[in-house]
């Protein structure tokens, strides 16, 4: 297989091209390495060659990185070790080729292939949006090993490469510029012209001198020791604020800086290399990637066959936290925007709050005030429909009321156009239900978000009995550009999500009535990985939002549903949460403190063991996984972990909830589950899919344990 080709002219200027086979990216591969390692070898010994351009014959892609499927099922240190020594040394025979190399990087650049670029002479990128520069180790639970933490540095500042690397941040080309990570910026359609420039620039002996004025290199005063800690003490506050300390590949990331600064090359390299293969061994890191694969898979997956429909023009009715989010996210990615509003007044409050999610972005430097401007141009409102014959895409995000969506439906039905996609937002109403009002229900479909919209990157989409495969496929599409990750759900009483998820904040508070501390329940369950605590997220999404979702999923799946009559009286003293600044905590103040009014509520003494805690947590949330995956609620476990990492945060480090279920085995999880179910009630009865698993000793992601 040849990843590599040479070409030559007559002043010596050489072009290395980069173009895997059957692929549409480049990676370096235990393959590919070997072919760059030949091809260098050979390059070093030609007494022709002065310049040599190095660029993918890919389009969008110069190189993403290191082949983590070789990272992944590396059995042992030794194969790890092996690769990441493989790179390090071709990369530094890159470095030390008699002749200037140039890295032309037009499109991502990533892990790998920033660390091959970085051991080059110069960098020219282009300012198209397809181009990212990056290094996005940590977020698979490795750093860069092929030399990243060693030249970063030295190029960018110690404190800037501190920043980029923990943050996994990806740098259009006028940023790399900015910060000196590349020597030029320029258009696609100008790279021609450019290299040329640097061609004469170099062989008249004038570059070096004109961008080393770019580049930054280590500022004076990160030379001195205590600046260096100061910056080593507040990254590894920050990370541990973020992580809870779950994530060793950022706090070793720390170590190795600090532990290597100034060192020379090869030595820095070697403890670099050390620590990746420990890293890149560990149980955390095989879940991360093996998570990063099933999201590129999602990416890929349509969900349909039919060829999407075209959405230039959306509407929104329902403007609310979910449908400003929605306006917002739809607005950003440069689509018109029709709201319908109650009143002119409400009209500006949503404008307001699309501003404010912009100001985030403006914060960021991501979209100056004037790009802002041009996109809010394209909101408009009104309060009676005008407009909405002309609309593609319209999504309905009002109240979770089934009679209140009915009616707003026979509002605007007659109005839209018949080819028109209506969408709902609803969360956990079923979508043939509501399609039964409709006249053509082939155009209907659920298009649940998650709150808050411009972070949450879930889309759960439902079709209902009718709905048409081409309205399938132009929703996931639609999502895609949204720039979220959409899963197809079968249609059911709280999706996916939700019906997993309520019976897990259900057994909190069945917990705190039989008198458990809410801080306490809370305080384990982030010690496991959650991002925050039941109490807290029930008072977050709130509480009369939770009870509604409650009552309607016990209407669908009866008892294992129940929730007790807390939340209702709750809903009654209007406790709502955090909108309310009073639910399960009292956010009356700068501090929020547990709502001691609520222990009226309290049915019973009991303090429960951690284990106890945990079991009924998160044993009551796999078994009800258990029976989406029975009833074909989702595909597959992989998806159904993703929707669960990406909806609810659960702990990726982790794996997912099934990844997590499979290290506990069925069998475990049945006898615990039966335990239960004789302690606590029917609601922890096992699936048969549990019973079954637990019979064959198989497991979630294939194979016995």
């Amino acid at each position: 297989m040849k990843y590599f080709t040479i070409k030559q002219d007559k002043r010596g200027i050489a072009t290395l091209l980069f173009d895997t086979p059957d692929s549409d990216a480049n990676v370096f591969s235990s393959a590919s390495m070997s072919e760059l390692d030949v091809c260098l070898e050979g390059l070093k010994n030609d007494k022709t060659i002065k310049i040599l351009f190095i660029q993918s014959a890919k389009e969008h892609i110069f190189i993403a990185g290191a082949d983590i499927h070789e990272i992944k099922k590396a059995n042992n240190k030794k194969e790890i070790d092996e690769f990441i020594k493989k790179g390090q040394d071709v990369f530094n025979k890159l470095q030390n080729l008699p002749f200037v190399v140039v890295s032309v990087i037009d499109g991502a650049c990533l892990g790998g292939g920033l660390e091959m670029s970085l051991a080059c002479t110069y960098r020219i990128a282009t300012s198209n949006e397809h181009t990212r520069l990056g290094f996005p180790e940590v977020n698979l639970g490795i750093i860069p090993g092929f030399g990243g933490t060693q030249r970063l540095y030295r190029l960018v500042g110690y404190a800037k490469a501190m920043e980029l690397t923990l943050g996994a941040k990806q740098l259009k080309g006028e940023k790399a510029l900015k910060l000196g990570l590349v020597d030029a910026c320029v258009p696609s359609g100008y790279l021609k012209f450019k290299k040329e420039e640097f061609v004469q620039e170099i062989l008249d002996g004038n570059l070096d001198k004109k961008v080393q004025k770019n580049r930054k290199g280590i500022v004076w005063y990160e030379h001195i020791a205590l600046y260096r800690t100061l910056v080593n003490s507040i990254a590894k506050k920050n990370v541990l604020k973020k992580t809870q300390g779950h994530y060793p590949a950022p706090l070793e990331l720390i170590n190795i800086m600090q532990k290597t600064f100034l060192k020379p090359l090869q030595e820095g390299l070697d403890i670099e290399r050390a620590s990746e293969v420990v890293l890149a061994s560990t149980t955390i890191s095989k879940n991360l990637i093996e998570l990063f694969l099933i999201s590129e898979e999602l990416k890929n997956d349509s969900f349909s066959k039919s060829t999407p429909k075209k959405i230039r023009e959306t509407a929104l009715v329902g403007v609310g936290i979910m449908g400003s989010g929605i306006a917002w996210a739809m607005n950003y990615k440069n689509l018109n925007v029709r709201l319908k509003v109650r009143s002119f007044e409400s009209a500006a409050k949503t404008i307001q709050k699309i501003r404010k999610l912009y100001d985030r972005v403006l914060k960021r430097g991501r979209l100056t005030e004037r790009e802002i401007d041009l996109k809010m141009d394209k909101i408009t409102y009104t309060n009676k429909y005008q407009g909405f014959s002309n609309i593609d895409f319209l999504l309905e995000a009002v109240s979770e009321d089934t009679s209140l969506k009915i009616k707003v439906y026979s509002e605007f039905e007659e109005i839209l156009n018949k080819d028109a996609i209506i969408a709902t937002n609803t969360s956990s109403i079923s979508i043939s239900q509501l399609a039964h009002s409709l006249k053509n229900p082939q155009r209907f479909i659920g298009m649940h978000f998650f709150n808050p919209v411009n972070s949450m990157p879930l889309v759960e989409i439902i079709a209902g009995e009718k709905t048409s495969e081409e309205t399938i496929a132009t929703v996931v599409t639609l999502a895609k550009k949204l720039g979220k990750t959409p899963i197809k759900i079968k249609d059911c009483a709280g999706f996916l999500v939700n019906r997993i998820l309520l019976p897990y904040l259900k057994e909190a508070v069945l917990m705190f009535e039989e008198g458990e501390d809410i801080e306490n329940i809370d305080k384990i369950l982030l010690e496991f990985g959650m991002p925050m605590g039941p109490f807290t997220l029930v008072d977050t999404v709130g509480v009369d939002t939770g009870a509604s979702v409650a009552t309607i999923l016990y209407n669908a799946y009866g008892e294992r549903m129940a929730s007790s009559q807390l939340m209702q009286n709750m809903v009654e003293k209007k406790w709502f949460g955090k909108k309310t600044k009073i639910g399960f905590y009292d956010y009356t103040h700068a501090k929020s403190t547990h709502n001691k009014d609520i222990s009226i509520f309290q049915t019973g003494k009991n303090h429960l063991k951690t284990d106890t805690i945990l079991s009924r947590s998160l044993m009551i949330m796999i078994n009800e996984a258990t029976r989406c995956l029975e009833e074909g609620v989702i595909d597959n476990a992989r998806y159904l972990d993703m929707a669960m990492v990406m909806g609810t945060g659960f702990p990726a480090f982790r794996g997912g909830l099934m990844r997590y279920a499979d290290t506990l085995g069925a069998k475990i999880i049945l006898r615990t589950l039966e335990n239960l179910a004789s302690q606590y009630g029917e609601r922890f009865a096992p699936s048969e899919l549990i019973k079954e698993m637990a019979q064959k000793n198989d497991t979630f992601y294939g194979g016995a344990l």
